[in-house]
């Protein structure tokens, strides 16, 4: 194998142990030296692989201690869309309308799980927080804490994934609509946040849908305002 390519060996044979049991989350890799030496290749090679890895998010480096698997894929995925939004292989708009149809499918699978009494609790400390009260920067939080709990509650890992790697993409757009909006503004997508909940407890689909439909049809409304998708 070419002295260039020999990262690519220490990858697969990285693979070949977590396909094999031997290592999993949380397991710490062999040492950069052990696993050179084991491969009959070039430290650099090895340490090539492993900044590849990590910029996959498969592997975290620990200072001191070592690296570990973690199988942050979302880092890889939200990247990827950062770059393609930049070489315009999509848009800004392509993006928003595929969150929105998301977080309905999302929403198709909390109702078929029945899992959102699990977060019942969590849910509604959010939803019943006094707007007025919260600085812009707690009101932000909640926003992304809502939805993340949404995700979460799919139950879903493949789900869980793509949709916080488009929702890390997308929060920023939602942090400009929630530094414009009025309070009214605000208090409306509490109330769509807060139908959304109530229909996923019903296990009504099309009132999720309307709650969806309700929420993103006002924040496209901000965003075209403020001229976010130029």
């Amino acid at each position: 194998m070419e002295e260039g390519r020999e990262y690519q060996k220490a990858i697969e044979y990285l693979c070949d142990l977590v396909r094999e049991g031997e290592l999993q989350i949380g397991s710490k890799l062999p040492a950069e030296r052990k696993l050179a030496e084991t491969l009959s290749i070039g430290r650099n090679s090895t340490r090539e692989a492993l900044r590849i890895l990590e910029n996959m998010g498969v592997i975290t480096c620990r200072r001191g201690s070592g690296n570990y698997i973690t199988g942050n894929m979302t880092k890889t995925i939200s990247g990827v869309i950062e770059m393609m939004l930049l070489l315009k292989q999509v848009t800004k708009e392509e993006i928003i309308v595929f969150r929105r149809d998301m977080e309905k499918a999302v929403c198709h699978s909390i109702i078929n799980k029945g899992t959102i009494e699990k977060w019942y609790d969590k849910i509604m400390e959010i939803l019943s927080a006094d707007l007025e009260s919260q600085s812009l920067e707690e009101q932000t939080e909640a926003d992304r804490r809502f939805h993340y709990m949404l995700i979460q509650a799919a139950e879903n890992q493949l789900w869980i994934c793509i949709s916080e790697a488009i929702v890390t993409v997308y929060q920023n757009w939602i942090d400009t609509v929630l530094q414009t909006a009025d309070l009214n503004e605000k208090q409306k997508l509490q109330e769509s946040h807060l139908e959304l909940f109530m229909a996923l407890k019903e296990g009504s689909m099309e009132a999720c849908e309307r709650a969806v439909d309700a929420h993103y049809d006002l924040i496209d409304k901000k965003l075209s305002n403020r001229q976010v998708l130029t």
